[in-house]
């Protein structure tokens, strides 16, 4: 061997060896990743800084849960963690676990082109090699990849889609859970996996995914600090290139639904509020909610409410601008953490709400809101048997000066219909903007913090699932029904000639009737 040779084999072997060591290094050197839109196939994976972010708290944390906007590479960035350390650890097995067999065979797809394309003098495919060689080789068939070291355990790449019984057979360094959001069987998958991690020695979790309602994934997400995760929350500014105009193009994109807060969130509350089950993917706080302002007083207004005392109650405010956009400016309510509030006293708060004051040649004076009524929904009109003085709710409100209730539709169907209706965003040529019927004052915060958390009825999903926290939007419901059937005038039916000509004739008598009396 020449001094040339003796001097290159050193080079490399200080160069295998700083990159065992720095893990952003060997990725921005030696990474590439497939692009199927620069005529090439491959681009070199250069690492952005929130990526390079995600790749040390990967690291640094045992149990990792990541919530993303979509095409943020991070699928790749994972392959890329488990495959360094499948190269410079012994016995590194990765157990990566996808929706279907063909998601799972993409995955291994994947980290064979990772592998084609490293240096041979790093790694080389076994078939490839020279006989006698020294180095490090693998191999892979559809679902596993395999790395071989002379006289040292091998690493193993496994991929396979998500069953009840994923999982169990083995013992992982790492455990991936791609798209763990639309998983079937996540539950049993995790129970059967997590104890493969759970050593004392070590063992790692990569869950990652966009947001999907209702399932695991969401749960360990708003919990993430009760399961013992590290949760990692990627919105869709981590990629530099995408600006506010690009997002401004998605949205219009994909308006239709609010799909954009689901593919490209701002925050993780704006990821769950339009995922799959989600009632009112439309709803979003930039199109929705605004600044409060001072309501013209000829502007029409109206309260809505949805009785509670054990559960915590909601009342609202609405009114109506003279081009029909609808505004809730003003909420009452009550968490469940806080004192419970007799019915006569909710109602008496109601009262002392709508009630403000105006200087009128230099006086305070006090003046009360100019309310049509009050809807309420119909059981608060029930006796309760428990109550010995044979009132309803709504004579307590009575007696708390609430007297102008009416009863609300509360055909739960036509709710959500109605709910979708005033939420469906459109684009306003005039200001430039996206808007809707419905706009809500920023102060109304239990009605902001409710809409985007509800989900459809499991049988019915023309319906919103009954729960807790379902007050604001059922006393919103009523509001905006009762508007409708306020403003509405009855079709009148056409009358037959039978029936025109009884009228004319009751006409001409008692026309004849009053001239008689003036004679």
């Amino acid at each position: 061997m020449n001094e040339l040779d003796t001097a290159t084999l050193i080079a490399i072997e200080e160069e295998i060896k700083y990159i065992s060591q720095n893990i952003e290094y060997f990725i921005d050197e030696y990474g590439y990743i497939e692009d199927k839109d620069n005529g090439t196939g491959k681009a070199k994976f250069k690492l952005w800084d929130e990526q390079k972010k995600v790749l040390r708290e990967i690291a640094e944390n045992r149990l990792n849960i990541i919530l993303k906007a979509r095409q943020l590479g991070i699928t790749w960035l994972s392959l890329w963690f488990a495959l360094f350390n499948m190269i410079f650890s012994v016995g590194y097995t990765v157990v990566a676990l996808s929706k279907r067999d063909d998601d799972a065979k993409e995955l291994v797809h994947r980290m064979e082109f990772m592998l084609e394309n490293l240096p041979k003098w790093l790694i080389i495919r076994k078939k490839d090699a020279q006989k006698g060689h020294k180095g490090i080789m693998w191999e892979a068939t559809a679902h596993e990849i395999e790395i071989f070291r002379e006289n040292e355990e091998n690493s193993r790449f496994i991929a396979m889609p998500s069953a009840r019984d994923s999982g169990r057979s083995f013992t992982a360094s790492l455990v991936i859970l791609d798209e763990w959001a639309f998983q079937q069987w996540a539950e049993e998958i995790w129970t059967a996996a997590y104890p493969t991690v759970n050593r004392p020695t070590g063992g790692k979790v990569i869950g990652l995914s966009t947001a999907k309602r209702m399932t695991l994934f969401e749960k360990i997400c708003k919990q993430y600090q009760d399961f013992g995760f590290h949760r990692i929350f990627l919105s869709w500014r981590a990629d530099p290139r995408r600006t506010d105009e690009w997002y401004e193009g998605a949205k219009k994109a994909l308006a239709a639904g609010q799909k954009y807060l689901q593919e490209y969130p701002n925050t993780p509350e704006e990821a769950f509020s339009a995922g799959e089950g989600t009632s009112f993917p439309e709803f979003s706080k930039d199109i929705h909610v605004c600044k409060p302002f001072k309501i013209p007083e000829h502007w029409r207004k109206w309260r809505c409410g949805d009785n509670g005392y054990t559960d915590p109650f909601w009342f609202g405010w609405l009114t109506v601008s003279e081009d029909g956009q609808v505004f809730l400016y003003r909420e009452f309510t009550r968490s469940p953490e806080e004192e419970r509030i007799t019915y006569s006293e909710q109602a008496k708060k109601v009262v002392e709400l709508s009630k403000y004051t105006e200087i009128e040649h230099g006086v305070l004076v006090e003046k009360e809101e100019k309310i049509d009524f009050t809807v309420i929904g119909v059981d608060a009109w029930n006796k309760h048997h428990r109550d010995q003085t044979g009132k309803s709710i709504v004579d307590y409100y009575n007696e708390g000066g609430l007297t102008d209730c009416i009863k609300a539709i509360t055909d739960r169907k036509l709710r959500k219909a109605t709910l979708h209706e005033y939420l469906k965003p459109y684009f306003d040529k005039n200001t430039g903007k996206w808007t809707a019927k419905l706009q809500i004052f920023d102060t109304c915060k239990a009605v902001i913090k409710t809409l985007p958390e509800l989900i459809n009825d499991e049988k019915d999903p023309e319906k919103v699932a009954d729960c807790e926290i379902d007050h604001p939007y059922d006393g919103l419901g009523y509001g905006l029904i009762a508007y409708h059937v306020q403003k509405s005038k009855p079709v009148e039916n056409e009358k037959t000639e039978i029936q025109k000509h009884k009228e004319k004739l009751a006409r001409r008598l008692k026309n004849a009737r009053k001239k008689r009396r003036i004679s």
